[in-house]
């Protein structure tokens, strides 16, 4: 076989170099493609991945210098069933259809949840008693389902016979593994039974066959030009026997990507048991090939600077049963100096503190080598969340990333959406899923966006937000209609109808989710066929708008319309089953990018080492990233897959090893991890440690010195002069801004903090309510109020058990109005209720009789020629002399007689105030108050209190009566009213807070985080 197979150096361009050596006639014996480029026609070229292949076309045409030419066959092995025409043969055509993706998963879903029902009850414990973790819902089978699938189609790949199952005992294995085992022989014989009963064929057996067919056509009848597969390292067998298959052709060549075809014998013997070794792979290939090393040429001429740095890295991930030559290594590198610190001159090292900064770090080394206006550079990384970290970080760049794997489906804005409308339906409709639905750019419901999203705005900032309302769709409908009426003589009447309208749209397009729920016995097939159909509804675009589906549109209905014709799909579900299923559906799914011929290529390492690049930034090298975690799947522990011939998982870590020497032959590679993950600490990967291991801790740092240079950019790209710390608000609005009018509950807030009210009154600023908020205790305190004011309004006497009865029954329809969205609370405070009404009726309303009771009494106060203090004062109680008591109902803590008559709460001084002036209305003249009471209503036995007020005599002070109370607040009130008559009074931010840790709700209107420093001279 000499002459036919070939290596690549990592330090030369892989496609250029295979092209330039096909063209030159290196590459097959007595063919020159440069001066006949037509004949390239009959070369068939075989890649890993279809993407390498565009990048080859495009290195014939730089390498004939842009001429006229005829292209290679350029085909894909990494997916033999979407490129069967490419590889299907004649002799394989009498094959039954493949089956469905879709119908796989389903029928082995289907098998999975009955094998989980006729699991007896006793297996589902280990002899411990533990309890076995089995899949308990569909969403949970059809995860087991793919990772089964993916199993099987492994071993199909490999060649398993899982007759072997047998050999393998269940009691030397734990026992979630038993009953794996246990189910393993019933998926191998039903499942492959149930497809061929359908007249199809699994797509391994698919791809195992099509690749026989191809090798047993070539034997028969040989192509007509040279076949030629490169960059491959044969790590799966069938490839492995495409590849055995080319060589016997007589015109076959090999191009293995970047073997050491000069490393020492006992290096090699090593490798091959080991599987963490970069050419574990190949080099078992070679051996199975039965190649000479010495037969295996080297195409391609690194510069000397690159073949170094390759050398050292070989040395450096040698097995470990050679690595007692570290030494003589390192000694090597420190006799020839200057050909070492050559070789590491482009390779930077940066360890970032966090994923962040090690996000930035790679977007800004990526940004750099882009200030070359030819270069082009490649970010490498197995995971895809740094992927994404990163193309966020170019994006303040203005720089486009072409992403060869794609976007996950679910977190395409079209998948997004129908997650949402799918959850949404499930759980009745919460408002902030309602909200992110008619907020969504996806969302149209036949509308032009200049009118969906004013209307979906309204509805969410009127209707959504607060607390949330019982009855879904119907009762955002019935909101809107009380908000109609409301507007009917204001200028936003047309929005409020829009509202409306898209309101209706929404119940209508939702409606076949929630009757599909509404089944007695729903299926998948009547949940895709629903959304389906709410889809449609809700992205249903205006006439004049003639934007194309996007990719993951078409995709995410494809996967529906697939699924939909399926004879599985009548998979039981109920409506809380959906979502997760639609999840576990299009989970693992990929929406690929269209090439925007972007000079920043995010990719995997697998691609990487085939394209051409100036730059190479592999990021996230810590242990359990690159290379990422072991895994044996959820069917087979490691002995039994060693038991049944399957490849150890260890394998992965060799394909990571050969990736992370393939990037280091790169022009410039720069080398980023980062020092923390999720908050712990991280361990470099592996293949980082053998490496400054071996070149020392001196030519570490340098890498370090050389990489520091992108944190110090990152850490300073954000800095900016430090700022004067802001001042203590104060404002000055003029006069005629200032309010004219407050009520009693603001003259606190005024005292206390002047700007909230300056905020609340001045600037019209109110918080914004959030989405579907749980009732607390201010929504209590509201609805205790209430009913207590309605009960004193209709119920006079007698105060008795029948009283009792009477309240509650207020209070019950009240409570179910208020609380219907909300049982959980109903739950717990319905009994505090009941026990609080029998203390008000017999505790408090049978021993009082006053002549009349005022609930919910309003009253004003002129104060000065332009202020007017409000009040409305819980109830009001005449008595027989014609005195008042003013009474104000607490759910919570009532002020102590130390504050009230300190004026710290001057909420009842002031409504006495009112009264001696005669403010209330429905009261008859000025009044005098006998008493202020605060009713404490906790609910709870022995915590309802009656708190009257009718002076206070401190400890070692002069006592205060009610009369000097109230007299004291009026003063205060009218010496407040006058000062804030002067236009140079500001409202300053927490004048006097009541406890320096209170938070108010106008606070970073304020900015009191920047300007409130705690010193030992003041409050804060």
């Amino acid at each position: 076989m000499a002459g036919r197979v070939f290596t690549i150096h990592p330090g030369a361009p892989f496609l250029a170099t295979l092209a330039e050596a096909l063209l030159d006639g290196h590459l097959i014996a007595g063919r020159s493609y440069r001066h006949h480029p037509l004949d390239l026609a009959d070369v068939s070229i075989y890649l890993p991945t279809r993407r390498a292949g565009v990048a080859l076309r495009q290195a014939f045409r730089e390498a004939v210098g842009g001429g006229s030419t005829m292209l290679p066959r350029v085909l894909s092995i990494s997916d033999v069933l979407e490129a069967e025409d490419d590889l299907l043969a004649p002799e394989a055509l009498h094959l039954p259809p493949v089956i469905a993706a879709a119908e796989r998963r389903l029928m082995l879903a289907r098998l999975v949840a009955r094998w989980r029902e006729r699991v007896a009850s006793d297996q589902l414990l280990t002899p411990s008693g533990q309890p076995v973790a089995v899949p308990g819902s569909p969403a949970e089978a059809l995860n087991l389902s793919a990772d089964l699938l993916a199993l099987l189609d492994q071993a199909e790949l490999e060649g398993v016979d899982w007759d072997k199952l047998d050999t393998l005992v269940p009691d030397d294995y734990a026992a979630w593994w038993q009953l794996s085992l246990n189910f393993l022989r019933i998926a191998t014989e039903t499942l492959p039974a149930a497809i061929a009963e359908r007249g199809q064929i699994g797509a391994g057996a698919f791809h195992r066959a099509m690749v026989e067919a191809t090798i047993a056509r070539w034997q028969t009848r040989p192509p007509p030009g040279p076949v030629i597969i490169a960059g491959s390292t044969g790590s799966v067998p069938s490839t492995a026997d495409l590849m055995a298959a080319v060589l016997a052709l007589p015109e076959g060549a090999l191009v293995l990507p970047g073997l050491d075809v000069g490393a020492p014998a006992d290096t090699v013997a090593a490798s091959v048991f080991d599987c963490a070794h970069p050419e574990h792979t190949m080099n078992r290939l070679v051996e199975r090939l039965g190649i000479e090393r010495q037969d295996i040429g080297e195409l391609g001429a690194p510069k000397p600077a690159l073949a170094a740095r390759v050398d050292i890295v070989r040395r450096a991930l040698v097995p470990a049963a050679v690595t007692d030559r570290w030494p003589e290594h390192a000694a090597t590198l420190d006799a020839d100096a200057a050909v070492t610190e050559a070789a590491l001159a482009h390779v930077c090292l940066t360890v970032a503190a966090n994923e962040a900064e090690e996000a930035l770090a790679a977007a800004i080394a990526l940004r750099q080598c882009l200030e070359n206006p030819e270069a082009r550079s490649i970010l490498v990384t197995p995971d895809r969340t740094i992927i994404r970290r990163v193309v966020a970080e170019l994006d303040r760049f203005g720089i486009d990333v072409e992403d060869t794997a794609g976007q996950p489906l679910p977190q395409t804005p079209y998948g997004q959406l129908a997650l949402l409308l799918v959850e949404a339906a499930a759980e009745d409709f919460p408002p902030v899923k309602v909200a992110a639905i008619l907020g969504h750019p996806e969302a149209r419901f036949g509308w032009p966006p200049s009118r969906v999203r004013p209307a979906g705005r309204l509805i969410s900032r009127k209707v959504l937000r607060g607390p949330r309302l019982a009855g879904g769709v119907a009762a955002i409908t019935k909101a809107l209609q009380t908000l109609a009426e409301k507007t009917e003589a204001r200028d936003d009447t047309a929005l409020v109808a829009d509202a409306l309208a898209l309101a209706a749209a929404f119940g209508e397009a939702m409606a076949p989710l929630v009757a599909a729920a509404a089944k007695p016995t729903p299926t998948l097939t009547d949940f895709l066929g629903a959304l389906r159909e709410t889809l449609d509804h809700v992205t249903r675009r205006a006439a004049d708008d003639h934007d194309d589906p996007t990719r993951a549109e078409r995709q995410l209905l494809s996967i529906v319309d697939e699924h939909l014709q399926t004879p599985d799909a009548g998979l039981a579900l109920t409506g809380a089953d959906f979502a997760p299923v639609l999840r576990a559906l299009i989970g693992n799914v990929l929406v690929l990018t269209p090439s925007r011929q972007a000079r920043v290529m995010a990719t995997g390492p697998i691609e990487a080492r085939l394209l051409p690049t100036d730059r190479l930034v592999l990021v996230g090298l810590d242990e359990g990233v690159f290379p990422p975690v072991t895994d044996t799947g959820a069917w087979l522990s490691r002995p039994m897959r060693a038991g049944l011939g399957l490849s150890p998982p260890e394998t992965r870590i060799g394909l990571s090893a050969h990736d992370f020497a393939a990037a280091l032959g790169a022009p410039d590679t720069v080398l980023i991890r980062s020092a923390r993950r999720g908050g712990a600490p991280t361990v470099p990967t592996r293949f980082l440690q053998r490496l400054t291991s071996l070149i020392g801790p001196a030519r570490t740092e340098a890498m370090e010195a050389r990489g520091g240079r992108f944190l110090d950019w990152a850490r300073r790209l954000d800095d900016r002069q430090p700022l004067p710390r802001a001042a203590r608000p104060n404002p000055e609005p003029p006069l005629a801004a200032r309010p004219h009018m407050l009520p009693v509950t603001d003259i606190e807030t005024l005292i206390r903090d002047p700007y909230a009210i300056y905020a609340k009154r001045i600037l019209k600023l109110r918080p914004l309510d959030g989405f579907g908020e749980t009732p607390d205790f201010g929504t209590r305190g509201t609805l205790v109020h209430g009913i207590l004011a309605d009960f004193a309004e209709h119920w006079t006497g007698p105060w008795d058990e029948v009283a009792v009865a009477a309240l509650i029954e207020f209070g019950r329809q009240r409570f179910s109005e208020t609380l219907a969205a909300h049982p959980e609370v109903h739950a717990l405070w319905w009994p505090r209720f009941q026990a609080l009404a029998r203390f008000i009726v017999l505790e408090f309303e049978a021993k009082r009789a006053p002549l009349a009771r005022y609930p919910e009494i309003e009253g004003s106060l002129p104060v000065t020629d332009s202020f007017t203090l409000t009040g409305r004062a819980d109830r009001v109680d005449v008595k027989e002399d014609g005195r008042v008591t003013i009474i104000d109902f607490k759910t919570g803590r009532a002020p102590t007689a130390a504050q009230i008559a300190a004026q710290l709460t001057p909420q009842l001084p002031l409504e006495a105030v009112i009264a001696r002036h005669g403010g209330f209305t429905r009261l008859s003249g000025p009044r005098e108050a006998a008493e202020l009471v605060h009713v404490v209503l906790r609910g709870l036995e022995g915590r309802d209190e009656i708190e009257s007020y009718t002076g206070h005599a401190p400890r070692g002070g002069d006592p205060v009566t009610l009369e000097e109370t109230i007299a004291e607040a009026e003063m205060r009130l009218r010496g407040l009213a006058r000062a804030y008559a002067d236009p140079k009074r500001g409202y300053l931010s927490r004048a006097r807070p009541f406890r320096t840790t209170d938070r108010g709700d106008y606070d970073h209107l304020a900015r009191v985080s920047e300007w409130s420093v705690a010193d030992d001279g003041g409050e804060e």
